[in-house]
């Protein structure tokens, strides 16, 4: 699709606040508010983009993250910047079509001669402050994108919904499993897609929760941007990489394990409010911190003391109050949720009724993922009780857990919600419990390693193995499997040469203990007794623990079978 791209100047009006904020947010002039408004009350376009030129940045996307800053833009300053912007707009120009440039008569020579020798189409708004602000506002609303619409979800319902971790779930929908090869060597070539978009009409969750921690990293449709990308003019929609109906929902959160060996949340309360609002999130968690008992620094585990835990504590609960206070302000469209952290069941409590107090209706309770199931219950049963106690009871959340063993206990206290990756990832970090097959039993996936893959490789030259000839082997084993869910061999002659192989490969400890389990999974053919679309499509390779393309489709398909089991 091709896009308009909307090039404004800074601001000297920012929001002054710590760490670093995207653009869209930092910035407080006039057209920045308009912006704000319009992307309040309508999904961002798809045909629209927003660069943004500073005297400190030079050109860049919108949803860069900026610091607060003072620095003013002059005629010098841009002519000096032009051949920098020129190599911005040449990789922006062949996504845009056209160009409109809102730019005071300091900010245009950083970018005009540059528009004109690519030959990109533009318009310059002309005028006073008010004139430029109505061309503003009419290049928006040409873009007739759907009003937002704020969720509405009531506590206390005794329905329990799902939202599944995005862990960068990508496949090769085109993924060829008889020749074992990718439609295209480098994943840019590809077009990957989410395991929840392929496996559609089903639905695997009741939505997607995505972690703010991506930022941090270089992976995700959250990762942190440069702001020369493409991805940095305009939010990923992200519902749409989700393949989200309008019956399933985006929850974000904050990511607080990925910054447990820190003082402080790496993330701020404005930034997670921004990025929230920005990608168009139905829920977004505010900042929490741990009280873990431990943690790591150097490579050495350091044990914190009480006070140091309850700093956290009331870290948490002070975020939490400056996030719905910003929230307000704001006024986004998302569901302000308070994360709550605590050391014991009656903190749980009280801290449900100061969160009630501050005005949140949706609460998290976070820290339960290390916790026993009986600690477990102690604290949710009191959370429960001290929702019951409110006017109107508040939506709960359980971070990170699922305990099949406490689901008849978590209906009967009308807890609303949870997430839960375990059984995804049971595809590829158990040695038994790969597959939960249609009729509720787990079944082993039958092991196939990779010659090629890098850590493979490395023990075998080691070893000094004969890897033409496990190549040989590797392959015949493939075609045996496949042979054999065609009924063309016998469960022996293919047991025997997966066992084989398998002894090679430095397993021999293990293949006398998994023989059993791979002949369980061999004469029952689970995958045949499944309706689900990658089973039905992909057969026996459902069950052969091989590669991502393999195992988390096995992962998509136990979390469609939790999700089924659910209701």
């Amino acid at each position: 699709m091709s896009k308009k791209l909307l090039i404004l100047s800074c601001s000297g009006r920012k929001q002054v606040s710590d760490g670093l904020l995207p653009a869209l947010f930092r910035y407080n002039g006039p057209a920045y508010q308009i912006l704000r408004k319009h992307f309040r009350d309508y999904h961002w376009p798809q045909d629209v983009s927003v660069g943004v030129l500073s005297a400190k940045h030079g050109l860049f996307g919108i949803l860069k993250g900026i610091e607060n800053y003072d620095q003013r833009m002059d005629v010098a300053t841009a002519r000096a910047k032009e051949t920098e912007c020129a190599e911005v707009l040449y990789k922006w120009a062949a996504s845009h079509d056209s160009a409109y440039v809102s730019l005071g008569k300091d900010y245009l020579p950083a970018v005009k001669p540059a528009l004109e020798r690519l030959g990109i189409k533009h318009e310059v708004f002309q005028g006073g402050i008010g004139e430029k602000l109505s061309k503003i506002k009419s290049f928006l609303s040409a873009s007739q994108s759907p009003r937002r619409l704020r969720v509405d979800i009531e506590g206390g319902t005794g329905r329990f919904t799902y939202f599944l971790p995005d862990w960068d779930d990508l496949l090769d929908p085109d993924f060829d499993f008889e020749s074992d090869s990718f439609s295209a060597p480098r994943r840019e070539e590809r077009n990957d897609k989410h395991c929840s978009v392929l496996m559609q009409p089903k639905q695997m969750s009741d939505g997607i929760l995505v972690s703010l921690a991506q930022q941090g990293s270089q992976k995700g449709p959250l990762r942190r941007l440069e702001g020369t990308e493409i991805s940095s003019l305009s939010p990923k929609p992200l519902r749409s990489h989700y393949g989200l109906t309008d019956s399933q929902y985006l929850f974000g959160d904050c990511g607080a394990f990925s910054y447990l060996n820190e003082d402080i949340p790496a993330i701020s309360v404005d930034q997670a409010v921004a990025l929230y609002e920005s990608y168009g999130f139905d829920f977004g968690a505010s900042v929490d911190h741990i009280p873990a008992q431990k943690i790591s620094r150097e490579g050495k585990a350091i044990e914190l003391s009480i006070a140091e835990r309850l700093e956290r504590v009331d870290l948490t609960r002070r975020n939490a109050e400056l996030f719905i206070e910003s929230a307000r302000r704001r006024k986004v469209q998302f569901n302000p949720v308070g994360t709550i952290q605590a050391l014991s069941p009656d903190q749980y409590a009280q801290s449900v009724h100061h969160y009630y107090e501050m005005g949140y209706r949706h609460l998290a309770i976070g820290g339960l993922v290390p916790k026993g199931d009986a600690e477990v219950k102690s604290i949710v049963a009191a959370v429960a009780k001290a929702a019951d106690a409110r006017t109107r009871r508040p939506w709960i959340h359980l971070f990170g857990i699922f305990r099949p063993g406490l689901q008849d206990f978590f209906r009967e206290l009308k807890v609303d919600s949870f997430d839960s990756a375990t059984y995804f990832r049971k595809a590829w970090l158990r040695s038994d419990q790969n597959y939960l097959g249609a009729d509720g039993n787990w079944y082993a996936a039958i092991r196939v390693p990779m010659t090629k893959d890098g850590r493979t490789r490395n023990r075998l030259n080691e070893m000094e193995a004969d890897i033409e000839q496990l190549e040989k082997e590797e392959l015949e084993v493939l075609n045996f499997l496949c042979q054999y869910d065609r009924d063309e061999v016998g469960i022996n002659e293919v047991l025997d040469a997966v066992l084989n192989y398998d002894s090679h490969l430095a397993r021999s400890s293990e293949t006398k203990s998994m023989e059993t389990k791979y002949r369980r999974t061999l004469e029952e053919r689970p995958w045949k007794k499944c309706v689900c679309k990658f089973c039905t499509s992909l057969g026996i390779h459902m069950l052969i623990f091989r590669g991502a393309n393999r195992n988390k489709r096995r992962g998509a398909h136990n979390t469609l079978m939790l999700h089924d089991s659910l209701y």
